[in-house]
């Protein structure tokens, strides 16, 4: 497919940012959003995604796919500034898509993380996109990481993707926020992850009842934290615009 149908960008064409922050750094207790949308496919995620994101002071989608009618509802969420980091763009049109974090307040750093392996067939990265905010009343930055694991690719190339993330998470001295789509259907793929986030001293966010999206009987999507105390999570079961139930979360630094 790569070549043919989509590009990958040059790293200078990756980072996309539009809209505007409405406030001067994180709050120190805030809310945040996890989703995989899909690619806006389905009818019924623009309904979806403006009552999702009403309030919140992060969102970390995966699979944004920037098509004019996704921009048009994303915009319209305007509280908010987005911060796109993409994978692949369609030839066609001109579409960008992969990891989009969306934050009320402006971040001082963004950057992005490109797997090194390819995914087979369609012969494409996936992608992480980090952002760091100061934080209201503190000398510290919040680092947020937001996730689009590789997929159907060797053990290996898992691991390289998830050491990128460590290294990260290891020079940032703040608070963390990992999450996403971590495509961890197997068991291997779910043990590394946890024991890797474990002995980076972070905390997996835990639902009950734990209606996540699952494969072959795994969960897929987490989020982790580090320097930040969870006050509750949640997934939005209900939703059905999506092949990826949301996650929501209210968060309050530590310190």
């Amino acid at each position: 497919m790569k070549g043919l149908t989509h590009i990958v960008p040059s790293r200078a064409a990756v980072l996309t940012s539009f809209g505007e922050s409405s406030c001067q750094g994180i709050s120190p207790r805030f809310s945040a959003l996890v989703w995989n949308i899909y690619k806006a496919k389905r009818v019924t995620w623009a309904t979806d995604f403006y009552w999702l994101t009403r309030g919140k002071d992060l969102v970390l989608l995966q699979e944004a796919f920037l098509r004019p009618a996704m921009l048009e509802v994303i915009e319209k969420a305007d509280h908010l500034r987005w911060d796109l980091a993409a994978g692949f763009t369609r030839k066609m049109a001109a579409i960008d898509a992969g990891v989009m974090t969306g934050s009320q307040a402006e971040p001082e750093e963004i950057f992005f993380l490109r797997s090194k392996a390819r995914e087979p067939v369609v012969r494409l990265p996936k992608m992480v996109i980090g952002t760091t905010y100061p934080i209201r009343e503190s000398r510290k930055k919040l680092l947020v990481l937001n996730v689009h694991a590789i997929n159907f690719v060797t053990m290996p190339n898992f691991r390289r993707q998830m050491r990128q993330l460590e290294e990260k998470i290891i020079l940032h001295r703040g608070p963390v926020l990992l999450g996403g789509d971590f495509n961890t259907w197997l068991a291997r793929r779910s043990n590394f992850l946890n024991n890797m986030t474990e002995d980076l001293g972070m905390e997996l966010a835990t639902f009950s009842p734990d209606r996540r999206s699952r494969h072959f009987g795994r969960c897929i999507d987490h989020v982790f934290v580090r320097g930040i105390k969870i006050l509750s999570a949640s997934c939005h079961y209900e939703i059905g615009s999506s092949d990826h139930q949301p996650i929501e979360l209210e968060l309050e630094i530590l310190g």
